[in-house]
């Protein structure tokens, strides 16, 4: 992973199809600057919620530690700076590892005025447990302020399964095929010929 810092001449002719993440400064007279990370680490390798949020993650996490790197360096030589900037950028863009366009984030026509990526004195003074839950939160409120949970899917859809089409001759072999039928008859007991009724049971259907 790497991170530059890009002045109006480098941004002016930087690919528009550049990977990664990139933080756009608004300068004088339209001479924009930008920060931009690039790297397996800030570039998504599809459009999802998952790979946004770990994209982003790693971002402030970014900012994190080189912020509380700086604070600890500065206090043996004040003179150490981060190129990392505590401002807030004129417009967010992230890409995929392919080039492709995630997302262009206009904070000037947003109603945000900062996204809090850069950690506050007090940030930093949160136990290395606390930090990691924080980051993780933090990352979660940047995804919403960015919309992000709205216009991306979780995952990737998975491809319907599809029942292989059988030939026409096997069909056809099929619908020719005759069904067994299974009837069930009932045997009726043979009357023997010749043979008449008892004389109880002539006796008992004329009485009645």
């Amino acid at each position: 992973m790497a991170i530059s810092k890009l002045n109006a001449e480098q941004f002016a002719n930087m690919a528009v199809n550049a990977a990664g993440v990139v933080f756009e400064y608004a300068g004088k007279d339209g001479k924009n600057t930008a920060m931009h990370f690039f790297g397996a680490d800030y570039e998504a390798t599809v459009k999802t919620q998952d790979e946004m949020f770990r994209v982003l993650r790693n971002v402030v996490t970014t900012f994190w530690e080189v912020k509380t790197k700086e604070s600890l360096l500065r206090e043996s030589n004040d003179g150490i700076r981060s190129k990392l900037r505590a401002g807030t950028p004129h417009r967010l863009i992230i890409r995929t590892s392919a080039g492709i366009t995630v997302k262009v984030f206009d904070l000037d026509a947003s109603v945000w005025a900062r996204i809090g990526l850069m950690p506050t004195k007090k940030d930093l003074e949160r136990s290395a447990r606390d930090r990691k839950k924080y980051i993780h939160n933090a990352t979660k409120a940047l995804m919403e302020a960015l919309n992000f949970r709205v216009e991306l899917p979780k995952d990737i859809a998975q491809p319907e399964e599809v029942q292989p089409e059988q030939p026409a001759e096997q069909v056809a072999a099929e619908s020719a095929t005759p069904i067994a039928v299974a009837e069930t008859v009932a045997e009726q007991p043979a009357r023997r010929r010749g043979r008449k009724p008892r004389s109880g049971a002539e006796t008992v259907a004329i009485a009645a």
